[in-house]
């Protein structure tokens, strides 16, 4: 049977596939959740150096005995008793790896500056960028499993955070009230801030809570996440208090068909961008075009936004490009209006694509909640 050691293992040998066309002989990684994702260790600091021998984990005194427990095969825990910056040097000298790529987009400059000259050219740093992510686009068996038990949790929460939403309350009570039910569902933390955003605020894609008491006719957008056993699930649904004007059926709609449009058109191999026009198409049939200005979504993972992106092509020149969607993937539909002074209408679920389409993790109900 694999473990989810076996699975850490699986994902250092893909990564030590990629080094080799990188012209590196080892990948020093410290964005945290690919530290996490390669090692399993969950730490507010920490480094993996990636060799074709061995993984040195680099933690101090806090996750030592948590590391170690995580450690096997030919990886080894390295203690970090003092700085970090003076144990990766030091640990860099040691393996006297003579080129080893760095994450571009997590070292920052100083520390780049810094190791690079207390080196002194034994060891050449070389930028790479989205080594671990690209391995992370494409869920493992155990992944998968982890995302349909908490898109099941999440799903089934639903009906209760909607029963949440009643004339009177502040954004800040129900939102305090999504947080603490995410606890009972069994998630670890929440995924980010909960969004609960009504009348007028429910046009602010990413409103925060604040005192606004709900009223009668207020549109309420209500975002919420949670963290299962490392890994993020996100939802979205819109509800209203008492009975929907006309303006706020036709959004709510134009919306549902969008996401709709965009869940018919995952399968492997259709562009992500494809995916985003599905959505975005039919919301500018119903004459809202200038009223949907987000992407259709995002990927889901350790962290609750990563690769893919899904959306415009010309959005995506940059990072990770316009990929087609490939089994395994686990992403984001939440196409999403909004009209200042009016509110706003976003829905949203969470996909893991199959081989021959896609599965639904967060079936909950879709209609316009009236509450």
């Amino acid at each position: 049977m694999t473990t989810r050691r076996d699975n850490h293992e699986a994902r250092v040998d893909r990564v030590r596939r990629r080094l080799a066309a990188l012209d590196v002989q080892g990948l020093l990684v410290t964005h945290l959740p690919n530290v996490r994702y390669l090692t399993g260790l969950r730490a507010s600091a920490a480094a993996a150096l990636i060799d074709a021998d061995r993984v040195t984990l680099a933690t101090d005194f806090r996750y030592v005995t948590a590391a170690r427990a995580l450690a096997a095969g030919s990886a080894v825990v390295a203690e970090v008793r003092d700085s970090y910056d003076e144990a990766l040097r030091d640990l860099l000298r040691e393996r006297a790896l003579p080129r080893v790529g760095v994450e571009a987009a997590s070292l920052t400059v100083k520390r780049w500056s810094w190791l690079n000259d207390s080196l002194d050219g034994a060891v050449a740093l070389v930028p790479t960028d989205g080594v671990v992510e690209a391995e992370r686009l494409i869920k493992d068996d155990e992944e998968r499993e982890r995302f349909r038990v908490a898109g099941r949790l999440l799903a089934g929460m639903t009906p209760s955070v909607l029963a949440l939403v009643r004339r009177g309350r502040t954004e800040r009570e129900i939102a305090a009230d999504v947080e603490r039910a995410l606890a009972a569902a069994g998630f670890d933390d929440r995924a980010f801030e909960t969004i609960v955003a009504s009348g007028p605020r429910s046009a602010l894609p990413h409103a925060r809570p604040d005192g606004r008491r709900l009223d009668d006719g207020d549109l309420v957008v209500l975002d919420f996440g949670g963290v299962y056993d490392g890994y993020c699930v996100d939802l979205t649904r819109t509800a209203c208090v008492g009975p929907p004007r006309d303006a706020a059926v036709r959004l709510h709609a134009a919306v549902l068909a969008a996401q709709s449009a965009a869940i018919a058109a995952v399968r492997p191999g259709v562009q992500v961008s494809t995916i985003d026009a599905a959505a975005r198409d039919v919301i500018a049939q119903r004459g809202l075009a200038d009223a949907f200005g987000h992407g259709t979504g995002h990927g889901l993972g350790v962290e609750v936004h990563e690769a893919p992106r899904i959306a415009p092509a010309r959005q995506l020149e940059r990072g990770g490009g316009d990929v087609a969607a490939q089994a395994g993937m686990v992403f984001t539909i939440e196409p999403g209006v909004y009209l200042p002074g009016v509110g706003g209408v976003r829905i949203e679920d969470d996909l893991l694509v199959t081989p021959a389409g896609c599965d639904v993790l967060t079936e909950a109900p879709r209609a316009l909640a009236v509450c």
